[in-house]
């Protein structure tokens, strides 16, 4: 492996490594100052967040875990373009006794050019269960738009889970699906 693909992997595993430590200063280090994040699919409402805004996020997801870790399945480097794609798993024990919390997601991370800083992350989460955290676990501010702050009185006027919903929740898995076998056909030739 070349210097520079090293340094590049480096920096993502970093990355994964701060989200793993619940430690957000230890998350941001591997980011630039001009670092954003956005979570995809648009439809989850999340609006794109600047590294202040990332960082408030991030200590509120935090908070409801005990242990957490980043466990890559897949990294795609392309290299000249300084764009990593990583499919990961995403485990972790909620505080309270709630239980095993267990997703994944597809994380396109756009690295400064040099490899050692994080630019932009754009990070495709599965629906269901990004729902899910924002109805039962996250922190008010959460930013999905079923985390709004009449949530529980939806919740009982509606339910966790409708008809309606879950055709929703079922169609967007499928798109996150094509999408994740998408990249990873571009990424053929190009891992790590």
């Amino acid at each position: 492996m070349d210097e520079a693909r090293r340094r590049r992997r480096n920096t993502v595993n970093a990355l994964l490594e701060g989200y793993g430590s619940l430690s957000v200063p230890q998350l941001l280090m591997s980011t630039s100052p001009d670092f954003h994040h956005q979570v995809l699919p648009e439809s989850l409402g999340m609006k794109p967040r600047d590294r202040d805004a990332f960082a408030q996020h991030a200590a509120g997801i935090f908070n409801v875990f005990e242990e957490f870790r980043m466990i890559p399945k897949s990294i795609a480097d392309d290299g000249p373009g300084g764009m990593a794609v990583v499919h990961a798993r995403m485990q972790g024990v909620l505080k309270g006794g709630a239980g095993e919390w267990i997703n994944e997601c597809v994380m396109m991370i756009q690295l400064s050019p040099d490899g050692t800083r994080v630019v932009k992350v754009t990070e495709f989460v599965d629906s269901a269960k990004a729902l899910q955290m924002a109805r039962e676990h996250a922190p008010q501010d959460f930013g999905c738009d079923d985390s709004k702050p009449d949530r529980e009185k939806w919740r009982r006027k509606n339910g966790t889970r409708g008809p309606k919903s879950m055709t929703l929740l079922v169609g967007l898995g499928f798109a996150q699906i094509i999408v994740v076998i998408f990249l990873l056909y571009l990424a053929q030739g190009v891992l790590l």
